[in-house]
């Protein structure tokens, strides 16, 4: 027996032992897990991107439904509350002063000219140096995000990025006659990306968003200007130049191509550049309707939106840009004094709106244009709105700069993961009308060795090899069309790669020939679109609806499907010229829904947009005439209030649109009318 017990002793002092050897080591495995926790992986447009980056990335994506970070476009550089004529120090800003902190996201701006855009006109090169420092010190010295855009010039013709001539899409695209002078702006955006460092010399990260806002026409990058397959190459492009040739791994990628989607996402998505090159879901939108209930509807739809997106696609959503459309007003003329924390209760009640990781409002350039309210300052009163601004600062949800754990934002450990093979036709892209008998295939083959890249041609099973330039990085060659089939007809362009993988393949659909051409002064008569698809390829969707060709008025003609459940208006667009100076009117078939709401036809004439409103009462269908004498400016376009349509307008076309607004108080929320044979008269 007593050997038994001491035995049995024995027994337990190992089974002791072995118990506390097993609860120390797993003690210690947790110590070290905590304090080298694994490295999470992302999947990101930068495989490649930096620690820091990767970090970034990882914070906003797990900050979703904690709390929006709020943000001020160039809150450092442009300000009420300090005299212009004092040089900025990095360190004022309207936000710190209105609410005694500064953003937790800081946006800021490559410029015209890509040299960024530092208050004053000083020479390019000491305007790079000030938006370095500016960012290094917002970054350095007061601790926060950073968002970067770029207000590209017009590339073709010198204007400014309203500037809306010249074809600029397609001809700063690979095999475009201004495709150098466009990689001469990403160069100067690669040097900024490069020379901006944090305290340890690791360069900042930024959320690039090139591009924004195109599903409007008002850039040149538009939708009227750019068919979405060519947003989509040209968005692409900039990521891979970026990324692939210039080095830069201190980005993610926004996509931002505006707002009014009625939360659906086939509309949002139709110039998705895709997984590889987009890591944050956004939108923008300005509200021209003092906080109405439908705007708000509207917002929060799109933001629950692209949440739902960007979750399944391990993604981050955000509100890339709002605000009071045309600015703030002074004293006296803001409608909603709550409107700050209107937008904000409306966005945080969502379960699905408030994973926005952060939402970004515009510049305070002075007191003739600003977007968030400002103190009492020497000749100034106290804004009306920052009481409200300050309640706003006031709710946890909302994370300004003292509220960032800054360690928890650039120091995770993170891992990115590999891109899968990818392959993408960069011309002609898809919806492409093709009308030379021949043209020229580019595709970019990534992340796979290829064993042969070959392209063919509707049924003809006929492989056409393309070989690789070295110097471009495309797989290039040619496509002998024919002349004798340019007939207005559709094929399909299919690209295949046989990888060392597997076979990878992307088909185009194109449109071989010319429309039929239309006469002198004719906008459209619908006759000549062969398809649905083409007729959408031509005509750019503003906010959400449907077109389609109907058999109306002897012909085709254009049915235009509307909904205002989340919006207050939409329409479409499509690019003209010509000389119109010999007319005096424009006439345009038109069947109406008796819907008594606002129908706009835009004409931009000389660089201004002017507007006549037929009438939607009634059903029977008619043909209207308006004289050009009666088109006036576009209401906001205040500026230009006084114009009229001048002969030497007429000259200088660029844009034609067509807009349903709804009529306030008006009960009718979906219809339908017809268009037919819009031409000058």
């Amino acid at each position: 027996m007593r050997r038994r017990s001491t035995a049995r002793r024995a027994a337990v002092a190992v089974a002791v032992v072995t118990l506390l050897s097993t609860i120390t080591a797993t003690t210690a495995a947790a110590d070290r897990e905590e304090r080298h926790p694994r490295p999470q992986t992302v999947r990101i447009s930068d495989p490649d991107a930096t620690p820091e980056t990767r970090s970034l990335f990882s914070y906003l994506r797990d900050q979703q439904g904690k709390g929006v970070l709020f943000g001020h476009q160039q809150t450092t550089e442009f300000g009420v509350t300090w005299d212009e004529s004092t040089e900025t120090d990095g360190i004022r800003s309207d936000v710190r002063a209105g609410v005694g902190d500064h953003p937790a996201l800081f946006g800021w701006d490559t410029g015209h000219l890509g040299y960024g855009s530092s208050p004053g006109d000083p020479a390019p090169e000491e305007n790079f140096q000030a938006t370095v420092k500016l960012i290094e010190t917002a970054h350095n010295e007061i601790g926060g995000i950073h968002t970067l855009a770029s207000h590209m010039d017009n590339f073709v013709t010198g204007g400014s990025f309203y500037d809306t001539n010249g074809d600029v899409v397609t001809r700063i695209l690979p095999g475009g006659d201004h495709h150098a002078r466009f990689n001469a702006y990403l160069d100067r955006v690669a040097r900024l990306a490069h020379e901006i460092d944090d305290r340890d010399g690791n360069p900042i990260p930024m959320i690039y968003r090139p591009f924004h806002e195109n599903s409007g026409s008002w850039f040149w990058w538009g939708a009227a200007h750019a068919s979405p397959a060519k947003y989509v190459e040209l968005f692409r492009y900039t990521v891979e130049y970026l990324r692939d040739v210039k080095d830069v791994h201190n980005f993610l990628y926004a996509y931002s191509p505006g707002g009014g989607y009625g939360g659906v996402d086939d509309v949002y998505m139709r110039t998705y550049p895709g997984d590889n090159y987009i890591d944050v879901f956004g939108i923008d939108s300005y509200d021209g309707s003092n906080g109405s209930r439908q705007w708000l509807d509207g917002v929060v739809a799109d933001l629950g939106m692209i949440a739902r997106i960007a979750q399944q696609k391990g993604k981050v959503s955000a509100f890339t840009e709002y605000g009071v459309s045309g600015a703030l007003k002074a004293n006296g003329q803001n409608g909603n004094l709550d409107w700050f924390t209107t937008v904000f209760d409306a966005i945080k009640a969502d379960p699905w709106a408030n994973r926005s990781a952060f939402m970004l409002t515009w510049v305070n350039f002075g007191t003739e244009q600003f977007f968030l309210p400002y103190p009492a300052t020497a000749t100034e009163p106290e804004h009306e709105l920052l009481p409200d601004l300050r309640r706003l600062h006031a709710d946890p949800f909302a994370v300004f700069s003292s509220a960032l754990d800054l360690a928890d934002v650039y120091d995770r450990k993170v891992k990115a993961a590999a891109h899968e093979p990818f392959l993408h036709v960069v011309s002609p892209p898809d919806g492409e009308r093709i009308t030379t008998p021949t043209t020229t295939v580019r595709v970019r083959l990534l992340d796979a060795k290829h064993a042969f890249v070959h392209y063919t041609v509707g049924d003809d099973p006929t492989r056409h090899p393309l070989r690789l330039d070295r110097r471009t990085g495309y797989h290039t060659g040619t496509w002998d069309i024919g002349a004798e089939n340019l007939t207005n007809e559709v094929t399909r362009l299919k690209v295949t790669a046989v990888t060392a993988g597997g076979a990878l393949s992307t088909t185009n659909r194109i449109i071989l020939g010319a429309k039929p051409p239309l006469a002198p002064g004719v906008v459209d008569d619908f006759e000549g679109h062969v398809d649905d698809v083409a007729l959408g390829a031509e005509y750019s969707p503003y906010g959400t609806n449907r077109i389609s060709l109907a058999a109306e008025n002897g012909g085709k003609a254009l049915k235009f499907d509307y909904d205002f459940g989340f919006q207050t208006y939409t329409g479409i667009g499509k690019r003209i010229s010509g000389d119109w100076s010999g007319y005096t009117g424009l006439s345009v078939w038109l069947r109406p829904d008796g819907s008594n709401h606002k129908l706009v036809l835009q004409l931009n004439a000389g660089g201004v947009a002017y507007e006549a409103y037929p009438s939607l009462a009634g059903t029977a269908a008619g043909v209207v005439t308006i004289p050009f004498a009666d088109w006036r400016p576009a209401p906001w376009d205040t500026g230009n209030a006084h114009r009229r349509i001048t002969p030497e307008d007429l000259k200088n076309l660029s844009q034609f649109n067509v807009f349903i607004n709804q009529a306030a108080g008006n009960p009718v929320v979906t219809g339908t009318f017809f268009l037919d044979d819009i031409r000058a008269s």
